[in-house]
């Protein structure tokens, strides 16, 4: 078998080119929130704000908030920023002190599903 060495190029490039785009099979990955994830914050926030490492599809991703006891504070659809695609937020309502549970379902470019979790405590 001789192969060239055009072909040997062109191999080489394409294994690079898989090696230099991982995102390509990523999927949305939360990667920061606030409030933080185990995080005690004095005062109840407003929203929660959630980066991801990708930009989201709108219409298949969401995320709510439950208290302590399992009941869902948060009556309103998650958003995402008009600025940037990887940023969800979600309006709290008032609420009290105790510990919440932030739930999300994030819909990236891939089509890819990936459901999450994590909590927060109010002072």
């Amino acid at each position: 078998m001789n192969i060239t060495k055009k072909t040997r190029y062109a191999a080489l490039l394409a294994v690079l080119s898989a090696l230099a785009a991982p995102s390509v099979w990523a999927h949305a990955t939360l990667q920061n929130s606030t409030p933080a994830k185990d995080s005690e914050v004095v005062g109840a926030p407003k929203e929660i704000v959630m980066r991801f490492n990708e930009n989201l599809e709108s219409s298949f991703s969401n995320a709510k908030v439950s208290d302590a006891g399992g009941q869902v504070v948060t009556t309103e659809k998650a958003t995402l920023d008009p600025a940037n695609a990887s940023v969800m937020k979600l309006s709290l309502p008032v609420i009290g002190p105790g510990v919440y549970k932030v739930e999300f379902t994030a819909v990236g470019h891939d089509g890819h599903k990936r459901k999450g979790e994590f909590k927060f405590t109010v002072k």
